[in-house]
């Protein structure tokens, strides 16, 4: 084995003259030669003697045996195939004129290029239809050695010819030439009559292929959208600007091994002819993802290279790249974050271990350069399989991003979700859970801006329909509970049919979503609100509600299924102010995404010492104290201390909640001090109570669901000591009538 020390994942010109020396080799010299990538260097292998493959035998043979592949694009400008070109022919003649025999090829394939063009009585760059003909001719003319060149740059069919993003536009990028540039270089490295190396040329191969430093080096040319940090300018070395650095080897390799992205054609349906550019790993920009992610980056296209542990051969690389494509739920990927998706998803597999993730950026004026976003191990990661049922709706709403008058909040909550989603795709095992919980925060976030953006239109002129979880609820929750006052707090208010009191969104009678076309005042989250707030209007909303309910002698129906509900201790933390109330919210929006029904949390036991104003004001907002189930539950809780509880069911308490919201904790807790006598209970106090905690909190705080057992504790609290209640039963009496 030996290791390329100066072939490297990064940049992508290292990376594409590793799988060009591969080639060279492969097709050259030895075809038992296997390659792979080790610890981020390019090692090769031979079934042939372990001498065979040494650094003194790869210099040897570069240097005195090396064929370059014949590049010649007479399809771009300024390549000396024009009467105008004048500098560039005499490039193009001093091959033809070499007695090397090592640029045969080249010379047949210039001499069968230069008559296509005079055949077609071109005599400057073609365009349109010209060049189509041009492309077609020489895709059927040129000598075998020169088409990898000709199918990297273009795909040639019998419609209008288009060119990879690799390549720039066809082989060069802007007045970039790649063709004539790789002449040159040549020109730099061998003796192009005689075909012999130049003097500089084995101290610049050492360089490219094993990293060696070697000082007064020839280091000239330029290498394009290759290498952004070889290319010169501003900030390219100490100064002010620096000049282009660029090994000609490494240009000449980058090139052999561009050869390796060969474009080819697609068919969008069976009974379509039509093709549509492919190339290999090749996708649609997504410009998220990565540190200087902004909304006006201008990209090309993203290219994904992939790495490989085990040794190779060229022939079942160039199979690899011949697929080149990626699947994330049974389709084909068609941008970055597709392909994330589609390598979490093991979409990929064929022994790859990773992808490094490219992107052609705009930079430095009108420039494209290859800049790497980071790179992603393939692994399984099964919870990317809970986003497969949401990959339709997840299309749709990328095209709504995507149209025009697209308003912009929807398109950076639209951003957020996909820089959760490659986070998930990208995350360790560990790291799972918190990043599935940040795609329904986000989720929930894009609900709410679609909510804003298009309540005015009805429901048919929508332009999404609300998302549906589907019969995957559960394993959302269980993939991405945390355990957090937050979480908890959030997951009480979101199983309280959260979401309709949120956005415009309503279920039918197949517990589909939908969206509503005229306000029902069932809403009542206000934008910029603070939580307590918007938890205060909810309550307001609810007390009207059932007001209206019991008017109409409406009976709740029978077997409702119970919310999740929170545990005294984080109702506490609630009290005491110690939680992040927009995380709350924002928790609370995704996960009213879910059907919470039926989901049942883990009882806890533990009970801080909850403030009497909350005890007194959460038995009155409850109302159901002559429930059977807590009728069943306090012997078992208080055996020795029996409970008495509430004759009937309690009348609701007219202006509680506007008390509380208004700073009147004293008024509002003597109300429900005097609405629990009424009740044939004994509370502790018969005056009101004031706290040191802010009134809204307090109002706030009764939109949390708690458990039956949580009622009996707080009942018991604000009782007086049942012991020797017969003796206290005339009084008792006397205060119910006086109440």
């Amino acid at each position: 084995m030996i290791q390329l020390s100066g072939c490297t994942p990064k940049p992508i010109a290292a990376y594409l003259k590793a799988v060009g020396v591969l080639r060279v080799l492969n097709n050259q010299r030895d075809s038992t030669i296997t390659g792979c990538w080790q610890k981020d260097v390019f090692c090769l292998e031979t079934d042939l003697t372990p001498d065979s493959l040494t650094h003194e035998s790869l210099t040897e043979f570069f240097l005195n045996d090396y064929q370059p592949t014949p590049l010649v694009a007479p399809w771009n400008g300024s390549t000396g195939f024009y009467p105008k070109d004048k500098a560039q022919k005499k490039l193009l003649n001093s091959f033809c004129e070499s007695t090397a025999d090592r640029f045969n090829s080249y010379k047949n394939t210039i001499t069968t290029a230069q008559g296509q063009v005079d055949a077609l009585g071109l005599a400057k760059q073609p365009t349109g239809e010209e060049k189509q003909k041009l492309l077609m001719r020489l895709r059927n003319t040129l000598p075998e050695t020169a088409l990898p060149w000709l199918e990297a740059c273009a795909l040639v069919t019998g419609e209008e010819a288009q060119f990879p993003p690799l390549l720039g536009t066809g082989g060069n990028d802007g007045n970039f030439e790649f063709s004539r540039t790789f002449m040159q270089q040549l020109g730099v490295v061998l003796d192009i009559p005689t075909g012999k190396p130049t003097p500089d040329s084995e101290g610049l191969l050492k360089a490219a292929l094993f990293a060696l430093v070697l000082p007064d080096l020839n280091y000239t040319g330029k290498i394009g959208q290759f290498d952004p940090m070889a290319t010169g300018g501003a900030n390219a070395a100490p100064g002010f600007d620096g000049e282009s650095r660029v090994n000609p080897w490494d240009f000449i390799l980058m090139l052999e091994g561009a050869m390796l992205f060969v474009a080819g054609a697609t068919r969008r349906y069976e009974q379509d002819t039509s093709g549509a550019l492919s190339y290999p790993f090749t996708v649609r920009p997504s410009n998220v993802g990565y540190a200087s992610a902004a909304m006006g980056d201008k990209s090309r296209a993203e290219i994904w290279l992939p790495l490989w542990d085990n040794f190779t051969p060229w022939e079942d690389l160039q199979g690899l790249f011949r697929e080149g494509r990626a699947k994330f739920n049974q389709r084909m990927v068609v941008d970055g974050v597709d392909f994330a998706c589609a390598i979490a998803q093991l979409g990929i597999t064929r022994g790859i271990t990773e992808f490094i993730r490219y992107s052609f950026q705009e930079r430095n004026g009108l420039s494209y350069f290859a800049i790497p976003l980071g790179r992603f191990t393939v692994q399984s990661n099964p919870q990317m399989d809970l986003l497969a049922p949401l990959d339709g709706w997840l299309r749709r709403l990328k095209g709504v991003v995507n149209a025009d008058n697209t308003p912009a909040s929807l398109k950076q909550a639209h951003r957020r979700l996909e820089t959760a989603i490659l986070k998930l795709a990208k995350s360790t095992e560990s790291q799972r859970g918190e990043r599935l919980l940040d795609i329904l925060i986000s989720l929930g976030e894009v609900e709410a801006t679609l909510d804003r953006a298009y309540r005015t239109k009805e429901a048919k002129d929508k332009a999404l329909n609300p998302l549906s979880m589907g019969k995957n609820s559960f394993k959302w929750l269980q993939e991405c509970r945390e355990n957090s006052p937050e979480f908890h707090l959030a997951l009480g208010l979101a199983g309280q049919n959260l979401r309709e009191r949120l956005v415009w969104v309503r279920y039918n009678e197949k517990r589909q979503p939908y969206w509503l076309d005229n306000d029902d005042k069932r809403t009542v989250w206000r934008q910029g609100a603070t939580l307590e707030q918007n938890l205060i209007a909810w309550l307001k909303r609810l007390d009207i509600e059932t007001q209206q309910q019991e008017k109409n002698n409406e009976k709740p129906e029978e077997n409702t299924p119970t919310p999740p509900t929170v545990s005294l201790n984080y109702l506490y933390q609630w009290l005491m102010e110690v939680v992040d109330t927009r995380r709350i919210e924002a928790l609370a929006r995704g996960l009213s995404l879910l059907n919470l029904q039926d989901y049942k949390l883990a009882k806890t036991y533990k009970t801080p010492p909850i403030p009497a104003s909350y005890a007194l004001l959460k038995l009155v907002h409850y109302r159901h104290l002559t429930d059977n189930h807590l009728n069943s539950l306090a012997p078992n809780l208080f055996k020795s201390k029996p409970l008495t509880l509430a004759a009937k069911a309690l009348p609701p308490v007219p202006g509680l909640i506007t008390q509380l919201a208004i700073g009147n904790e004293a008024r509002a807790t003597q109300l429900a001090t005097r609405r629990l006598q009424a009740s044939g209970l004994r509370p502790f106090t018969q005056e009101g109570l004031v706290s040191n905690l802010p009134p809204p909190r307090l109002a706030a705080a009764l939109a949390f669901p708690i458990a039956a057992e949580d009622i009996l504790r707080l009942l018991a609290q604000v009782q007086k000591n049942t012991q020797n209640q017969d003796n206290n039963q005339n009084q008792e009496n006397e205060n119910h009538d006086n109440a």
